[in-house]
């Protein structure tokens, strides 16, 4: 697959989660609390070789200069306190502060994974967004079929990323698993 073809469906990918996101929001809009401008989830994080070359992409393209009012811990993308690449911003950065379905994961002692027979599936929230929503609370305002099923979605970014990393401009990735978002604008500064 070439480059064009892997960002493309990358996007859809980002668009997808965005329609998905939207939708709960608004299903859920009288327990949120966060709202524009709210930048609390928004840390220092890293990403898949594949999102951090798209962002890259698209910072190198952008017509105003970018310049960073980082506070120490803090999203490098922050701009008082709003996202200056908003429109391309991470499949995390879409997820934050909404419902969330992981499949949860055990650990032996020596930190391998242990299979389960069952499959054992958890529903996060953000405590700062749903602030009224408690573990004894959470079934009643929660619907397992209205979160977003995060297996889903890392499973496609994961098969996406593998491709990139198959192409030209991956190979300079493969030997990393992720990169620090901040490392981006080492070349702008």
């Amino acid at each position: 697959m070439d480059i064009q073809k892997i960002i493309g469906s990358y996007r859809e990918v980002l668009e997808d989660v965005s329609l998905e996101a939207n939708r709960l929001e608004k299903q859920y809009e009288e327990y949120m609390v966060c709202r524009k401008g709210c930048s609390d989830c928004c840390t220092d994080i890293s990403l898949l070789p594949l999102e951090w070359y798209a962002l890259r992409e698209r910072v190198r393209a952008s017509k105003e200069p970018f310049i960073q009012e980082r506070q120490p811990g803090s999203c490098a993308l922050l701009k008082d306190r709003i996202c200056s690449f908003y429109p391309s911003r991470p499949l995390i950065c879409r997820t934050h502060g909404l419902p969330l379905l992981y499949l949860a994961e055990e650990y032996d002692k020596q930190g391998d994974q242990v299979e389960s027979e069952e499959p054992d599936w958890q529903i996060s929230w953000c405590d700062l967004n749903f602030t009224t929503v408690s573990e004894e609370t959470m079934e009643e305002i929660f619907d397992p079929e209205d979160v977003l099923n995060m297996e889903e979605w890392n499973t496609r970014l994961k098969t996406l990323n593998l491709d990139f990393l198959e192409t030209r401009e991956g190979a300079p990735f493969r030997e990393k698993r992720r990169i620090p978002l901040q490392e981006i604008f080492k070349e702008f500064s």
